[in-house]
């Protein structure tokens, strides 16, 4: 029993043993895949030294790094090291306004000098060109983006990295990087303002009395680079020291660049302040409909509000949510208020409408004028009646319409058989809804008058009464459409005279 016993726990040692060599070996092999390790000249022994051919470059690199401490800086208890910095931007992203940042892709070239890595005499060349392997055994400036938010080195197909020696001893090295760095917005003039977005490169480690960063004679170089929203230029490029102080460890070296980038505001333009115009405009045009016309005037100006509301909240849901006001929200705000106001506009005239008093005033101002229509048409028809008694003209009031069908047929026709033959011609070129009565028998006219007439208007029914609309609320909408358009107008001088 003993036996099996410490077989059993025989076995599991060795399965334990077995599983940490898997783990071990694991480990080393996404080692490998991510890089090989670098074996400096400096940890070389003097067996592997020796077996390099003397005369080769590669000597001359030994000679020169056997002996080089990576972590000592040039000069050590001396002048500081002058690290002079130079940056080419191969593309430059848009301001993105919701994260206040922007990203770049750039090549930051640092030169310095280094004493210890000056070249031998028997070296002919100016320079020598380096494995870029060789970047870790060398010791290099600290640098790093003060307004950095993210950053990669690019290793595609091999390490971006160049690294040059010179003669004197000074060094090169180029790295492709790409940066996304924040830039605090001041969107008061949006969108027609101009942003300041700021680079900085910094020393986490070493204080001035240690290193110092400067420009070089060319800074900043770049194609030219087109943005979708914003201008960028080589001359409102500018240049600066950064230098910073911070208590309890001392001045650090700092220098930065200024990117000047002015918005382009087609885009808003287009897609914003046109629209809203239009908006804005469209709720005018229930000025010129009837006041008593609520079902066209309403939905009218509630359409234009309810569309200025969603243009200024899908704006806004594109946009940092800051305290103060933008430019841009002056204008939908104005907008806004405008199609609120023609809304407000016609409640007034609908009180109005509604208003009992102001009723019954109009109604008796119509009846005034009818009165006095009436009083002009009788002076007319009494004129008319004496100039017909006194034989000067017109036609009799009392001939009888019997009378006059008689004297041309002597019967009134009540059908089309009653025609005679040869006038079939005529029947088939009357129309089908013609009366008969009023046509004799030779299918001409019979002229209706006097009693017939106001026969034939009793008959008819009288049409629906027209809605009395106060004068009042005519006026209201009168003085809108001038003090409506007038107003947008001013507003838009002085909008754009103080944005532009």
């Amino acid at each position: 029993m003993a036996a099996a016993l410490r077989s059993v726990i025989l076995l599991l040692l060795l399965l334990c043993c077995w599983h940490l060599t898997t783990a071990k070996e694991g480990k080393s092999t996404k080692k490998g895949k991510k890089g090989k390790q670098v074996v400096c000249p400096s940890q070389l022994s003097p067996e592997d030294l020796a077996q390099v051919p003397a005369n080769s470059t590669s000597n001359i690199l030994n000679r020169l790094m056997v002996s080089y401490d990576p972590r000592i800086r040039p000069n050590f208890q001396g002048i500081p090291v002058e690290s002079r910095v130079n940056i080419f931007i191969n593309s430059f992203g848009s301001i993105q306004e919701t994260t206040m940042d922007y990203r770049v892709n750039i090549f930051l070239r640092q030169r310095w000098n280094d004493p210890r890595l000056r070249l031998p005499t028997d070296f002919k060349s100016e320079a020598l060109t380096v494995d870029p392997k060789m970047f870790q055994c060398l010791w290099k400036p600290d640098l790093f983006f003060a307004n950095e938010k993210n950053a990669n080195f690019h290793d595609v197909t091999q390490d971006n990295i160049l690294l040059f020696i010179f003669r004197n001893g000074d060094v090169l090295i180029s790295m492709r990087l790409s940066v996304t760095l924040s830039c605090p917005l001041d969107l008061t003039l949006f969108p027609m303002d101009t942003q300041l977005c700021k680079m900085q490169l910094e020393s986490f480690g070493y204080t001035t009395s240690d290193l110092v960063f400067m420009w070089q004679s060319d800074p900043v170089q770049m194609d030219e680079i087109a943005l979708p929203q914003f201008d960028i230029k080589q001359e409102d490029i500018k240049y600066g020291n950064c230098t910073k102080y911070y208590q309890g460890t001392g001045y650090y070296t700092c220098v930065e660049v200024i990117f000047t980038l002015r918005r382009q505001v087609g885009f808003y333009m287009m897609g914003v302040y046109a629209p809203t115009l239009l908006i804005v405009v469209l709720s005018w045009l229930s000025f010129w409909i009837n006041p008593d016309a609520s079902a066209a005037r309403v939905p009218l100006g509630i359409l234009s509000v309810l569309s200025l509301s969603s243009e200024s909240m899908s704006l806004a849901s594109e946009l940092p949510k800051v305290s103060y006001v933008k430019a841009i929200d002056i204008w939908l705000i104005a907008c806004l208020l405008f199609g609120f106001s023609s809304l407000v506009e016609y409640a007034v005239v609908q009180v109005i409408l509604n208003s009992p008093k102001l009723i019954e005033e109009e109604k008796a101002k119509m009846a005034t004028k009818e009165k006095v229509l009436k009083e002009k048409e009788g002076k007319k028809s009494s004129n008319k009646t004496n100039n017909t008694v006194n034989g000067t003209g017109g036609t009799p009031m009392h001939v009888n319409t019997l009378q006059v069908v008689e004297t041309r047929c002597k019967k009134v026709c009540t059908s089309k058989s009653d025609l005679r033959s040869n006038d079939f011609s005529i029947v088939g070129s009357l129309p089908r809804d013609f009366e008969l009565s009023n046509f004799d028998c030779y299918g001409k006219p019979v002229e209706v008058t006097g009693a017939l007439k106001s026969q034939n208007k009793a008959n008819k029914k009288p049409p629906p009464p027209k809605p009395v609309i106060p004068a009042a609320a005519k006026r209201i909408d009168l003085y809108a459409r001038a003090l409506f358009p007038f107003s947008f107008l001013f507003f838009n001088v002085v909008y754009w005279s103080v944005y532009l």
